[in-house]
């Protein structure tokens, strides 16, 4: 599953600059990426060609729906998570205080002055760590759904699909929870690698942000293609009829 998913992203980019280029500008005009995107959802093998740029776009609209609907609740927890913290930072007037032109001792009588303001943290901080906590869970749980949902939206063509909680569930049962898991745990590792290799890049003095900006931008496409791929392939180990095995993905993994 993983050499088929390096192989289908070098396929599709490698000296093929042309479409590598038209990638890495849809990236910019976002919903063409994402309807590219649904297309290797779809299944398409070899990676497809950047043609119909409407209704890719159109896809790609669709599919920005789908991850706002799923992640809308986590975003709301983590938005809510920090009013408290900065109610009481703008209420007290801290956060419009200059503490680092400040000296020590004008640092402490300005909190001795402001007494109110600890307990208030304390009290905003506390409930930001449980939201925090909640939404932590709750993103873990849209990501098992999310992951295949968004693959069942592309293959269904209907939005509604995508939250088919039911559906997804059987989906899973048939992968095996074992192997479904194991997949996400692996492109997820990949995903920090991933980052962590970009990250790398900004320790470079003076132009750091830059180069990071600019690998970025080569290495994203590839990875795209990468993950999508594979994501496809996960989908499609549930798909499979009938199935001699309890965990396909455990065995495709380990058979490469």
């Amino acid at each position: 599953m993983l050499d088929d998913s390096f192989a289908y992203a070098k396929e599709g980019i490698w000296e093929k600059w042309s479409r590598w280029l038209l990638l890495i500008i849809s990236m910019i005009i976002f919903p063409l990426i994402l309807g590219y995107i649904v297309r290797i959802y779809r299944g398409t093998k070899p990676a497809p060609e950047l043609e119909g740029w409407g209704s890719m776009f159109i896809d790609g609209l669709k599919l920005l729906v789908v991850h706002i609907v799923y992640w809308a609740p986590v975003i709301l927890l983590v938005i809510l998570a920090f009013i408290p913290l900065v109610s009481a930072l703008i209420t007290s007037g801290a956060l419009f205080e200059d503490f680092s032109s400040m000296s020590d001792s004008q640092s402490e009588r300005w909190f001795d002055s402001h007494p109110e303001l600890i307990s208030d943290l304390l009290m905003a901080g506390g409930f930001m760590v449980i939201l925090m906590i909640i939404a932590c869970f709750l993103a873990i749980i849209i990501t098992i759904f999310s992951f295949l949902g968004v693959v069942r939206f592309s293959r269904s063509g209907s939005i509604g699909e995508a939250f088919n909680f039911s559906a997804i569930l059987a989906h899973i049962a048939r992968i095996g929870w074992f192997s479904y898991i194991l997949a996400l745990m692996i492109i997820t590792i990949i995903g920090y690698i991933f980052s962590m290799i970009l990250n790398i890049f900004s320790f470079i003095p003076v132009i750091g942000d830059f180069v990071q900006l600019f690998v970025m931008i080569i290495l994203y496409v590839p990875f795209i293609l990468f993950s999508s791929r594979f994501s496809c392939l996960v989908y499609d180990a549930g798909e499979e009829k009938p199935l001699h095995t309890e965990n396909p993905v455990v065995l495709s993994l380990i058979n490469q």
